[in-house]
């Protein structure tokens, strides 16, 4: 077993003003509320489909080959509910937010080209990605964020949000309905979660933004 990070993401953060190293996860877990005593915040990276009986899905064969593995599923679970617990900002995504929705009790399409009717593009899981528009919500802290209500964004993925979980609100969505982005009900501002990998975009003003969300929040609450 391996554990790896894709330099995108390392980049993006440390051009945001941040230092981002991975966490590797224990096999028994008993380092997280140290892990997360120590970080400022989290960055939940995209990675492999979770296991489909997590939420119950029923089309597990619709699943890509490579599927997340145990160990990995439990430390991001752990370490996303101490670092909520302790109100330090997160940054989920991809899987990360398909991950929040799922420990939230919510459940995915495990793909979306043979789930979703009229699915659009949104890239070859593990290949190719694609570009394209998504709307937000005007009223969303992502939409202060960015300040916009329409940006365009990179996808890669073939699984997406199907039921939302509890407490969350959905505040973006691409042109076939997806849900792209969402945010906690709760605790606002403690979390901001997207479908899309703002990281594939280095140059885009507007993706540069979410990074730089998550360094001036852990700076602000430290």
């Amino acid at each position: 077993m391996w554990n790896a990070t894709k330099e995108y993401y390392y980049q993006s953060i440390w051009n945001a003003g941040g230092i981002a190293f991975t966490l590797n996860y224990p096999k028994d877990n008993s380092s997280i509320v140290e892990f997360a005593d120590i970080i400022d915040a989290l960055l939940l990276v995209g990675g492999p489909d979770i296991p489909n009986k997590l939420y119950n899905g029923k089309s597990p064969e619709l699943l890509d080959s490579d599927v997340m593995s145990n160990e990995r599923e439990i430390f991001d679970r752990n370490i996303f509910s101490e670092m909520y617990k302790l109100n330090k900002p997160i940054l989920a995504i991809c899987v990360g937010m398909q991950h929040i929705n799922i420990i939230r009790g919510g459940t995915l399409f495990e793909d979306l080209n043979k789930q979703l009717a009229g699915s659009i593009n949104h890239g070859k899981f593990n290949g190719d990605w694609s570009k394209h528009s998504v709307d937000i919500d005007q009223s969303s802290i992502l939409s202060k964020i960015i300040n916009d209500d329409k940006i365009e964004v990179a996808s890669t993925h073939h699984q997406g949000i199907r039921d939302l979980g509890s407490d969350l609100i959905p505040i973006a969505w691409s042109d076939d309905g997806l849900i792209e982005a969402i945010e906690d009900s709760k605790v606002p501002n403690s979390f901001i979660a997207v479908q899309w990998h703002p990281e594939l975009m280095p140059n885009n003003i507007n993706q540069k933004k979410l990074f730089s969300w998550l360094i001036s929040e852990a700076k602000n609450r430290s």
